[in-house]
């Protein structure tokens, strides 16, 4: 197969080989939830009228801000603790690692400093998603290490991938600011992000996200971190699909007919 040019064998490990289909068909199996309206409770256009509201209230809940540090801190720590624990390897594994911690410290510094939160979240639910985070960046780790023994791809995309990921990241940050900057604070009503690329797509900071990862994907050239690329891109088509569908039935006319879900002038 063709894609076997672009990646190092599959590791002799059944942990890596199952967890990169898990994860595949649990981000799928994410997406497709989202694009049929059963969104994540912490998602804006969650409605909890759909579930039982009498238990929620039972369950001890967080910030929004708090929920969101437990999901990303963990998976941080777990890539600073990555440079110690696996010393001398080279330069793909270090950038490998740099990466991924890269991007979950952008992730804290926007809960801590961009983003403006106003909701609360279930505290299992943090938890829950923390630990796949965190399990998912381990394996990615892993899998990295498990492939340092084994013949380089045909095709090397490590410094494309760096490109691609300096580029996605930014993007991403650029969009979160945009949006972040649409409220003041102490103002909880939504409003129709303009300015970027928001005036083609709904959801430019996933479309980043996107691009982010792949490029995430072509430094491990790993069969785990293309499994949940693929995965991820999946679970952001239909998350964006449902929240541009939640834009359109909150502002109606004033939500731009050509403004597409994620990708400009098609989806």
């Amino acid at each position: 197969m063709a894609i076997t040019l672009f990646l190092f064998p599959s590791p002799p490990s059944l942990f890596v080989n199952s967890m990169s289909i898990l994860n595949l068909l649990a981000l799928i199996g994410g997406g497709y939830m989202e694009l049929i309206g059963k969104n994540k409770q912490y998602a804006k256009f969650y409605n909890p009228s759909a579930s039982n509201t009498s238990n929620e209230k039972e369950k001890s809940k967080l910030s929004s801000r708090i929920g969101m540090l437990v999901f990303y801190t963990p998976s941080f720590f777990l890539g600073v603790a990555s440079f110690s624990v696996f010393r001398l390897q080279d330069l793909r594994f270090l950038m490998a690692i740099s990466v991924l911690t890269f991007h979950f410290f952008k992730r804290i510094f926007e809960v801590l400093f961009v983003h403006k939160f106003s909701g609360s979240m279930m505290v299992d639910d943090a938890i829950t998603i923390g630990l796949s985070y965190f399990v998912s960046t381990a394996t990615m780790i892993y899998a990295q290490y498990l492939s340092q023994e084994s013949p380089e791809p045909a095709y090397d995309l490590k410094y494309v991938g760096l490109a691609m990921f300096l580029t996605g990241i930014s993007g991403n940050f650029y969009h979160h600011y945009i949006l972040s900057s649409l409220r003041r604070k102490g103002d909880r009503e939504y409003k129709v992000p303009k300015g970027g690329l928001f005036d083609l797509v709904i959801c430019p900071h996933y479309l980043f996200e996107i691009i982010e990862f792949v490029g995430v994907t072509c430094i491990y050239q790993t069969g785990f971190t293309f499994c949940f690329t693929l995965g991820t891109v999946f679970l952001l088509m239909g998350r964006s699909y449902a929240t541009r569908k939640w834009y359109v039935t909150k502002f109606g006319g004033k939500f731009g007919k050509n403004v597409k879900a994620l990708i400009p002038y098609l989806f």
